[in-house]
């Protein structure tokens, strides 16, 4: 009995000593981002694999047609299909439009309220509305302005003795008229940012100008645009990565209409997937869209200047 006694003692020595081991002070603080580890796999990694891997695959789910390997057919299929090269056109149109625009004006308004201004706060926040619905409200909201017989803007265009416009019932005008919306939703995010960098700017350097002589225009090119070109840079590249994405606003002002004059390629893939129910073609399409994007990125991040060569 004593003999028994000792060695549950024994035993449990040796696991306290393995237990201490496993969960040391130098160990377990590792152990707590696991679980931030194990979800963003969960919901980042595993959807990129699986729908890498059905890429390769061809999975016709309307037509009940059995699950087979299709090697590179979808890619081959995607280089020849032309409503995905028009698509993508679209996106591209679109992304260069938006985001030009939008860091335009985003960085004319940070410049404006980057000064001693009445009642800036009251001006920042009127600003930052737009940003803050959800881009369903904002498409439904201007589908509405845009309105050809009912609609306030050609309403005050008939006011004004001009012809009215036709907007998203053209093909002509209809994107435009999408990268307008876009511009008055996210100008407010560029400005915001920009506005943050130029009140981080050291004083010094522009006091220094004005002793010089400097004039506005050199001080905003010599000293202001190379000191914010950073941030300017961060928030043009996020922009660009959100554009590039776009589907809700579209969605909900044209369908991608008239045609497919509007179409995202984001769009084009959803109508593959989820409406024609080709899955595999469709995370075929999501990929090479992820790909000519990663080309686009990586162009850029050689032509922009990097913070050492604009410091």
């Amino acid at each position: 009995m004593k003999s028994s006694v000792v060695q549950m003692r024994a035993a449990s020595t040796i696991v306290t000593d393995r237990l201490s081991r496993v969960f040391s002070e130098r160990l377990v603080k590792y152990y707590f981002v696991v679980p931030a580890i194990f979800y963003l796999l969960l919901i980042g990694i595993v959807p990129l694999v699986f729908s890498f891997g059905l890429s390769f695959l061809h999975w016709d789910v309307a037509a009940h047609r059995p699950l087979r390997f299709a090697g590179l057919a979808n890619y081959a299929e995607l280089i020849r299909d032309e409503r995905f090269w028009r698509t993508f056109f679209n996106t591209i149109l679109f992304v260069i439009g938006a985001v030009t625009l939008e860091v335009i004006f985003g960085f004319a308004l940070a410049l404006l309220l980057n000064r001693d201004i009445k009642g800036q706060g009251l001006f920042r926040v009127l600003l930052l509305l737009p940003m803050m619905a959800t881009p369903v409200a904002v498409g439904y909201t201007w589908r509405m302005l845009y309105h050809i017989t009912n609609g306030p803007i050609n309403h005050l265009l008939g006011v004004l003795g001009l012809p009215k416009g036709t907007w998203l019932s053209s093909g002509k005008t209809a994107l435009m008229s999408v990268i307008i919306t876009d511009v008055w939703q996210w100008t407010p995010f560029v400005f915001i940012v920009l506005l943050a960098g130029l009140q981080s700017l050291p004083r010094e350097p522009f006091e220094a100008a004005v002793v010089d002589g400097a004039s506005r225009l050199q001080t905003f090119f010599y000293l202001t645009l190379p000191m914010v070109s950073p941030i300017l840079i961060i928030v043009i590249l996020l922009r660009m990565v959100e554009a590039i994405k776009v589907f809700d606003i579209i969605f909900v002002m044209t369908g991608g209409g008239p045609g497919i004059s509007t179409e995202s390629a984001t769009m084009y893939a959803k109508l593959v997937s989820l409406t024609q129910f080709r899955l595999g073609y469709g995370a075929a399409i999501a990929y090479m869209l992820l790909i000519l994007s990663m080309m686009v990125f990586m162009v850029l991040t050689r032509v922009l200047p990097t913070e050492a060569e604009t410091t």
